[in-house]
Formats: C-alpha cells, sequence, structure tokens
C-alpha cells in the first residue's frame, strides 16, 4: 500500500512529492511519469532557461523560498521574471530531481496511467502494473506539448473519478491567418496588437510581434491567444469570423495624416513611396494596396492594420492548455477534490492559464506545494 501515489513528474508532480516527504518522511511517496525522465517540460520551459515565476504574482515568494531551500539561486529581470542564476532549466530540474533522490521518493518513469478508480483505496492501472494507494495525486498536465507526455490524460482520470472538465484549448500559441502572409514573413515590429470580436477590443498587448508565412507570434500574441476562443456550436471552418486582429505600428500617435501631407509635398515622396521608413518595406507594400492610394486611409491603416485569424496553432505549438478540472469541484485552499475523498489536482490539469512570464509555472508550482503539504497530513 502506497500512502501517496502522484500520476504525473512534472513541475507539479515534483514539488508535490518533495513538499509531502519534508512534511512527515515516514510517508511512502510514488510518482508515476509516463515519459522516460520526469520533468521534460521543465527543461523545455522558458526557452531552455525556464522562467519560474513572475514578482507580479500574489504567492511567487513561496517559489523562491522553495527553491532556495533546494539550493538554487535565482535571477530577476526587468519585466519582473524569475529565471535560475545560471538562465539553465536544468538547473531546476537538477535541484528537483536531486531533492527527490535524497529523501527516497520513489519513481516509475516511462509508465503511463491507463485507469484509476476508487473503492477502500485507489487503484492506480498501468499497462504492466496496478499500485493500490491511499492518497493520489493527479498533476499530469494537459494536452500542449504533447512531445513532452502531455496528451490529455489527466482529463481523462479525473473524469473516471466523477469530475467535470472544461473545454481543453491550445493557447500562449502562434495565431494562423486568413491572409497570405508569405511576403511579410520574418518581420519582427514594436507595436501595440488587439484582438477584437465583432468590433469590440477584447484584448490588446503591446510588445514585439513577428510575422509567419501563415500568421502572427511574439509573446503579445501568445496573450492574445488565450482569448482567441472558438464559440459554443461554432466550426473551426467558420468559428472565427467574427474576430479581427488589429496591428497599431504607432502606438499613441495621432497625426499620421498630417505626417503623411508633409511628406507628399518632399521630392522622393511620391504616393508609393510615402511610408518609406515608416515600416518595413512588405508591410508598406501591404498597406499602399489596401489603400489604394489614399493618404487617409494609409494613416488609419498604419494604426488599424487588419488580419483575420483563422485559429490558434495546435497543441504542438502551445505553451499551456486553457480549460481543465472545474475549480468549483476543488477546494482551492488543499487542492482537494470536493467530489472524491483524498483525490487531489495540481497543475495545468486544472483550468487555469496564465499570461507568459512566469504565471503558469508559478500555479504548477504553488499546486503543487498546497497539495504535498495537504497530503502529508495524517
Amino acid at each position: 500500500m502506497i500512502d501517496i501515489c502522484i500520476i504525473g513528474g512534472g513541475a507539479a508532480g515534483m514539488t508535490a512529492a518533495i513538499c509531502a516527504k519534508e512534511k512527515n518522511p515516514s510517508l511512502d511517496v510514488l510518482i508515476i511519469e509516463k515519459k522516460e525522465q520526469m520533468g521534460k517540460k521543465i527543461l523545455a520551459s522558458g526557452n531552455g532557461k525556464c522562467n519560474l515565476t513572475n514578482i507580479r504574482c500574489q504567492n511567487y515568494r513561496q517559489t523562491l523560498a522553495f527553491f532556495a531551500h533546494l539550493g538554487l539561486l535565482t535571477r530577476t529581470d526587468e519585466e519582473g521574471r524569475v529565471y535560475p542564476y545560471t538562465e539553465e532549466a536544468r538547473a531546476v530540474y537538477t535541484a528537483m530531481e536531486k531533492r527527490i533522490g535524497i529523501l527516497g521518493i520513489r519513481t516509475e518513469t516511462s509508465s503511463q496511467v491507463l485507469a484509476v478508480d476508487k473503492k477502500e483505496h485507489f487503484q492506480i492501472h498501468t499497462a504492466k502494473d496496478c499500485f493500490e494507494a491511499r492518497k493520489l495525486l493527479i498533476a499530469c498536465g494537459g494536452k500542449a506539448g504533447p512531445q513532452f507526455g502531455t496528451t490529455g490524460d489527466g482529463s481523462k482520470l479525473a473524469k473516471q473519478l466523477g469530475h467535470h472538465v472544461t473545454r481543453l484549448v491550445p493557447v500562449l500559441t502562434a495565431i494562423d491567418v486568413k491572409e497570405d502572409n508569405r511576403d511579410l514573413a520574418g518581420i519582427r515590429v514594436k507595436a501595440c496588437v488587439s484582438l477584437c470580436h465583432r468590433g469590440e477590443i477584447i484584448a490588446e498587448e503591446t510588445g514585439e510581434l513577428q510575422f509567419t508565412k501563415t500568421g502572427v507570434s511574439g509573446i503579445c500574441v501568445f496573450n492574445l491567444s488565450r482569448f482567441l476562443l472558438l464559440p459554443q456550436g461554432k466550426t473551426i471552418k467558420d468559428g472565427f469570423d467574427d474576430y479581427r486582429i488589429l496591428i497599431d505600428f504607432f502606438p499613441g500617435k495621432d497625426n499620421l495624416t498630417e505626417v503623411l501631407l508633409e511628406r507628399s509635398q518632399m521630392k522622393g515622396f511620391e504616393r508609393e513611396h510615402l511610408l518609406d521608413f515608416l515600416v518595413r518595406g512588405p508591410i508598406a507594400e501591404r498597406i499602399y494596396q489596401l489603400s489604394k492610394g489614399d493618404i487617409k486611409e494609409m494613416a488609419r491603416l498604419l494604426r488599424h492594420f487588419p488580419l483575420s485569424p483563422k485559429g490558434a496553432k495546435g497543441w504542438d505549438y502551445a505553451q499551456v492548455t486553457k480549460g481543465g478540472v472545474c475549480l468549483d469541484e476543488i477546494d482551492l485552499t488543499a487542492m482537494e477534490s470536493k467530489i472524491t475523498k483524498d483525490l487531489y489536482f495540481a497543475g495545468e490539469v486544472v483550468d487555469y492559464d496564465g499570461p507568459c512570464g512566469g504565471y503558469n509555472l508559478q500555479y504548477a508550482f504553488e499546486t503543487g506545494m498546497l497539495a504535498g503539504k495537504e497530503m502529508a497530513n495524517e
């Protein structure tokens, strides 16, 4: 009989195991991990630098204290993002793995959980074994980044134990558009980007945007992807028709018509050259074509350059899953199920998603700490 079984050896699962074992060293704690190695997503996060948390997160100090206890030094950048001091994701993984070894926490890798049920205790079924546990934590992530083992298993297991799961959507990812963007591919610009639904701005971000062959990318676009949702009853084919992306190349500048009129009086700035030195050549050409040479329309397009979204990039490209186990069915002070006693959830399997910048890893560590400490109670 296992005291605590944790499904998923990622950020939340590893944190929970450490916290539980440190609080009660006598416990038998087992982590079951689908991949051949734990922490695959940690190693890939933050472009290999691992953005642990952000000082704008409410409980970021808890995460800093947790890693300081593991001997990990951190540094904070001007945006409030916290990284390991060496800026190597492997440092985060190694610190956690080392502590798991010191504490004597058991791990079972290359082992996918196929089903769970509960009679007197939890029965955890893998292809090779059946484990019995007094307490169970589901922390095996969402569906984003299936190459790291996150393929929606946690949602299926939650349903088997009586929980409801909200629709899973890939977010923090690039957005594909209907326009042919091949002539703009590779161009990076600083801009204010708005996502509109039926003419109303529903989200707005300022930052560096990158045009791709199929759409737009960049952190500001990733954050907007959280709000690009398929309406109920709609299909992928037409579900995003009511959305528009508007790019403002000159945020805060309102006199662009005057600027262009002045230029039109200068030698060498004929209509087709009015946008020279204001935006990159391919963008200028696109705006000129759309405006048909009208100065007022050119000025408007510099502030409201339109794109028509086809949808967010799929699961292979997404950093995070929107949707998951319903929060109403979880005691969020302990991460324990309100439906099934001694069942816990942590990390991305839960219906939470935050913007880029360390918010999602913070949630994984924070909920892992809550669940781990609570499971350690007799």
